[in-house]
């Protein structure tokens, strides 16, 4: 005989299956579950994920790095973790990754300081003590691919994931933000309609690429900014006149001063050409001394032939 069993009884029934199961469950203390990496010590930041996202300015900027340790309970024991720096490692990296054509090379040791390269990860902890790499961007060719490669050396107690014990932190490009450094202007030479001629010093550095600063030419003639404070620049942009290149700069110094008189060359060009009229071209410099200045000199040697001289737009910019 079949036993009846009232339809509307079924959802009473799969409430109490459910909670038997939770009760069951929840039987197993949370310690109780492991992994299979259980007390497998690794560097998280292992492979690619080690990419610096560092910016051209002079001022040091920090990473870190660590080792981890797998599974749910942390360390079993206090466990000691040594790194080292391996330069053998550059040309792995190169080799590894040759179809995207990089070309790193290691970051100088005078550009880096590190913190230490001992560390440990305590007992119930997942993460080591981070350890502290202090770069010097200043001392790096913006133009050079750097990679620093970093590995486990040796752990006290766990089990080494060699898959995951070499970090390579690199820097394939460095960023910029700029802002424009503004100052008081003085020429030695002046429009012949004076400063607020319509191609008067003015239009030199007023931010409107329609106007333009036009003088009769004498060479080592100069035009300089002084700022209301002693400050470090990073680059500065000339922009071409609208017409007759012969006009143009070829000669230049770019110069930096504390009191107007005794002056320090920061970047200089001979026979340089500009292609395109009313072109803007940017000049970095690299003073790795860090010095700021209050005053800095556009010193025209020589121009393109004319008896005029011309220019749109100077500008003094800092990266920050």
């Amino acid at each position: 005989m079949k036993r009846l069993i009232n339809k509307n009884s079924r959802p009473l029934i799969w409430l109490m299956l459910m909670t038997a199961s939770i009760m069951a469950f929840s039987c197993n203390k949370w310690d109780d579950l492991t992994s299979p990496n259980e007390s497998s010590v690794y560097m998280a930041q292992s492979g690619e994920r080690g990419e610096l996202h560092f910016y051209r300015i002079d001022s040091v900027q920090e990473f870190y790095f660590g080792a981890s340790v797998g599974g749910f309970n942390g360390a079993p024991q206090n466990m000691n973790v040594s790194f080292e720096v391996d330069p053998s490692l550059v040309s792995t990296f190169n080799t590894d990754h040759s179809y995207l054509n990089y070309n790193f090379v290691e970051l100088p040791d005078s550009s880096y300081t590190i913190s230490g390269l001992e560390s440990t990860i305590d007992k119930g902890v997942s993460d080591s003590k981070a350890l502290k790499v202090s770069v010097m961007v200043n001392k790096l060719d913006p133009y050079t691919d750097y990679v620093l490669p970093i590995k486990i050396k040796s752990i006290s107690a766990g089990n080494l994931d060699t898959t995951m014990s070499v970090s390579y932190f690199f820097i394939d490009s460095l960023y910029i933000r700029s802002r424009t450094v503004s100052g008081t202007l003085t020429v030695s030479n002046e429009n012949s309609g004076g400063a607020n001629a319509k191609e008067g010093s003015v239009r030199l550095n007023d931010n409107d690429y329609s106007t333009k600063f036009l003088y009769n030419y004498v060479d080592n003639s100069w035009m300089q900014l002084k700022l209301d404070a002693p400050a470090k620049l990073n680059a500065y942009e000339l922009t071409s006149g609208n017409d007759a290149d012969d006009r143009d700069p070829k000669n230049w110094q770019f110069l930096g001063s504390n009191d107007g008189s005794n002056w320090t060359v920061l970047d200089e060009h001979t026979d340089y050409k500009f292609y395109n009229r009313s072109q803007t071209i940017r000049f970095e410099y690299n003073d790795p001394s860090g010095e700021q200045y209050q005053y800095y000199r556009l010193l025209i040697q020589k121009n393109n032939g004319s008896n005029l001289f011309q220019m749109t737009e100077w500008t003094l910019l800092q990266y920050y």
